[in-house]
């Protein structure tokens, strides 16, 4: 594991896709679930911790999409493809 968790996490990804699970719907699927036992650990207010986890992933989608161009302020560690056949082929 490093310091760079999504680093890690598009790694994970990475070897998923490399073993043949490349269904970006189950995939994205498991990472919902995934992300849900992270808003459930909280115990508190976990309302607003899932509002602001959509949030945070509708402004990167956004962001990554060109929707403001030239103000794309997301890391580029945190970007995982849509088109995960044509980077992992």
């Amino acid at each position: 594991m490093s310091d760079c968790l999504p680093c890690d996490i598009n790694q994970l990804v990475r070897e998923h896709v490399e073993r043949g699970t490349n269904d970006l719907v189950e995939i994205a699927s498991v990472m919902a679930e995934s992300l849900v036992d992270v808003v459930l650990m909280s115990q508190e207010d976990c309302a607003n911790l899932l509002a602001h986890a959509i949030s945070a992933v509708g402004q990167i989608v956004l962001e990554k999409s060109g929707a403001f161009e030239g103000t794309s302020s997301a890391a580029p560690w945190r970007f995982v493809p849509l088109a995960l056949n044509e980077v992992y082929p």
